[in-house]
This record gives C-alpha cells, structure tokens and sequence, in this order.
C-alpha cells in the first residue's frame, strides 16, 4: 500500500514537469523578427566586397534585425520580413543588388 501511493504521489509531482502541447509547441519555434529595415541609403554598396564587417555595418545602418547573404545564382525562398536586410552577392564576393524583405 506504501509503494502504490508513493508511485501514485511521484507521478503527480512529476506531472508538473512536462511541458503542455501549447508551450511545447511555443518552444519548438523561433520569434519574428521584429523592426523594420531601411535600405535605401545603402546604394553605396553596390560593387563593394562584402566582409563579416561590412556586413555588421550595413545591418546597423539598415536598421535590420537579421541579414541574408544570398548568390547571384543562389535559390531563396521568397518569404517576406520586413525586418531582413538582403545582400547579394557575385562570385567574388562584390555587391550586385541590396534591399529589405
């Protein structure tokens, strides 16, 4: 009788532990990125060799939460964020296109 209603009480307590589908669900995905991007100073850059600073620069100056570096030939999806700045780039690594979404 003991062990039956320790067993029972350990269950009960452990119960408490596992997450619900709802909060499960909740942690399985990552937030949007919020803010919005500004790319329309940022012609600048056009034929400029992008490098991890350069990069960090333009985010800054975008105002953008989250960046794309993409080839010229690459595939993307064509989701929408208004907070991403996209970088597209040649083969030798030189800007050829800059833009929000």
């Amino acid at each position: 009788m003991k062990k039956a209603l320790a067993g029972s009480l350990l269950t009960l307590a452990l119960t408490g532990c596992i997450p619900s589908a709802e909060n499960a669900d909740a942690s399985q995905t990552s937030p949007e990125p919020t803010g919005s991007c500004d790319a329309s100073k940022l012609d600048y850059a056009v034929g400029k060799t992008l490098t991890a600073e350069f990069e960090a620069k333009l985010k800054s100056e975008a105002k953008a939460s989250v960046v794309r570096v993409a080839p010229h030939d690459g595939v993307i999806t064509m989701d929408y964020s208004p907070a991403r700045l996209n970088i597209f780039i040649d083969e030798a690594k030189k800007i050829i296109r800059i833009n929000c979404g």
